[in-house]
């Protein structure tokens, strides 16, 4: 008896989501009309307005077998292998390559946004995510993968009430004990509670900046600003190891993160491990290069490790940047006495 289960050469093909054999022809994935028409009309939530209009099916790769570039082709595939090992780093300069060939495809662009994200670039990941907006492809996984990122990104934002509480001070600074209020009537708001928490790290309340922060981590444990938030908060208050849990916790979400790998050479050199320290924010240096924030952690690095030459040719060239410039000013206040760091 013959089990072969193949399709015979003269069968032809239905669509992949209802098995209608009345396919549209034209498009790689076989889609009825009906099917069709329902994946290009996929509901978006009201809130992704932020970003200007709604994202709908998205295509990847016929685009550049079309048009016979495989060097795009590759560069993206490298991108998609680094955002499956949490690379993201990598994943965004693949992309950039990519782009500079490929400028307009929304496979990209779709990719650049999710690494925007992990790579903590968000106003990068807004500036990419307008440009997808009012797009029409058929890739429904990567569908899938932004508007998982879309839903992710909207605890990021303000929400529509606390924009109705707080409409009065448009052009002032909120209060703490407005914030303190909002919160307590809102308290799964975790733009609101990251926002006070913010304000308490301001000013120096690293008590209730840790509470604050512990709170939005038990509405979403992978609130990327919040465990930055901790990974600081934990060093300030002389807590090393749970600064270090921290700093790991970020890098099991980016492999890559460079503000983890930063940071966390911070608590070394706090705690008193300034070889350790040094060691890693040369490799952060490695890695990415003019970063403000390393090179801030690279000049604090060197100067506890008496390598006062290096560490002064970083506060020169901080100088020609302004973004370098203000980060470096933190290092300057620990090299003056003015902030006791050991």
């Amino acid at each position: 008896m013959d089990t072969d289960l193949n399709l015979e050469p003269d069968e032809k093909p239905a669509c992949i989501a209802c098995g209608n054999p009345e396919i549209l022809e034209g498009y790689p994935n076989k889609l009825c009309a009906e099917c069709r028409d329902k994946l290009i009309k996929f509901p978006i939530p009201v809130w992704v307005k932020l970003f200007g209009a709604a994202i709908a099916v998205l295509s990847l790769m016929s685009l550049f077998w079309s048009g016979g570039d495989f060097g795009a082709a590759l560069a993206l595939k490298r991108a998609e292998h680094a955002e499956e090992n949490k690379n993201y780093l990598t994943e965004k300069h693949e992309l950039e390559k990519a782009e500079k060939t490929v400028p307009n495809s929304i496979g990209i662009l779709s990719h650049l946004a999710i690494a925007d994200f992990y790579n903590l670039e968000y106003a990068s990941m807004d500036s990419v995510l307008k440009k997808i907006q009012n797009r029409t492809f058929e890739d429904t996984a990567l569908l899938g993968k932004v508007n998982d990122l879309l839903e992710n990104v909207k605890s990021y934002y303000p929400s529509a009430s606390f924009d109705t509480a707080f409409s009065a001070y448009k052009k002032s600074v909120i209060p703490d004990s407005a914030l303190e209020r909002y919160v307590d009537k809102s308290p799964g708001d975790t733009y609101a509670m990251y926002l006070l928490a913010s304000s308490y790290s301001d000013k120096e309340q690293y008590g209730k900046t840790d509470t604050a922060v512990s709170k939005i981590l038990a509405i979403d444990p992978n609130f990327m600003p919040a465990i930055c938030m901790k990974c600081m908060v934990k060093r300030e208050l002389s807590q090393f190891d749970s600064s270090f849990y921290y700093c790991d916790k970020l890098l099991a979400i980016n492999h890559q993160s460079t503000y983890a790998m930063s940071a966390k050479a911070r608590t070394f050199i706090k705690s008193g491990k300034n070889a350790e320290g040094l060691k890693l924010a040369k490799q952060v240096d490695d890695l990415s290069k003019d970063d403000p924030y390393n090179v801030t952690t690279l000049a604090i690095a060197y100067h506890f490790n008496k390598d006062y030459k290096k560490r002064d040719q970083l506060i020169k060239q901080a100088e020609k940047d302004s973004a370098s410039n203000s980060y470096m000013k933190y290092a300057k206040d620990i090299f003056s006495g003015k902030i006791k760091y050991q």
